[in-house]
């Protein structure tokens, strides 16, 4: 991904566009392989002007790791709730980019009813009009959380030691957003 600084971005508000973009998360599974998942519905909106800022919301009944029966659990109240809590939310608080397009986002969090402090890294890509005249800006960033300050807690501890679902959760964002008219 090639980035920009974030001054070439025009500003305006821009709308995030689903069908190429990403709401995904990685966690260790026994200590052994990387599980992946992803929100499947989500939308959000990225403010260019002063300030950069972020703000979107992802639908839990929408997690999709490949696995039905773990997308179940996930959604159950051992893990998300999502009958009692059917969004995740994120919203900016802060932002800094660099000349090179390295993007810091700070912000919140809330999952399961509980709003915690957020660091993302990553970058903003380039931008520009796309074939049917819109202009789009995107931008990647990551971060990880601990998913017990969420009371996601259920775990078992295997008889080696590790635990069955890592603690320590990446959060994988793609955004590719379309200015609104």
């Amino acid at each position: 991904m090639s980035t920009i600084a974030p001054e070439a971005v025009a500003a305006g508000t821009y709308n995030v566009d689903a069908s190429h973009s990403h709401v995904g998360f990685e966690v260790k599974h026994m200590g052994i392989a990387t599980v992946r998942g992803a929100f499947k519905k989500f939308e959000g909106t990225v403010e260019s002007g002063s300030e950069l800022t972020l703000q979107g919301t992802v639908e839990v009944a929408s997690v999709d790791t490949g696995d039905e029966n773990r997308d179940g659990h996930l959604q159950s109240p051992e893990f998300f709730d999502a009958a009692q809590f059917p969004q995740i939310t994120f919203r900016s608080t802060g932002a800094h980019a660099g000349a090179d397009g390295a993007l810091t986002l700070n912000g919140e969090i809330t999952i399961k009813g509980t709003t915690k402090p957020i660091e993302l890294t990553g970058a903003i890509a380039e931008n520009g009009e796309d074939p049917w005249g819109n202009q789009r800006v995107g931008f990647e960033v990551e971060g990880k959380i601990d998913r017990r300050e969420f009371d996601l807690k259920w775990n078992q501890t295997l008889p080696n030691g590790n635990l069955l679902v890592s603690n320590e959760v990446k959060l994988v964002v793609s955004v590719s957003a379309v200015k609104a008219a």
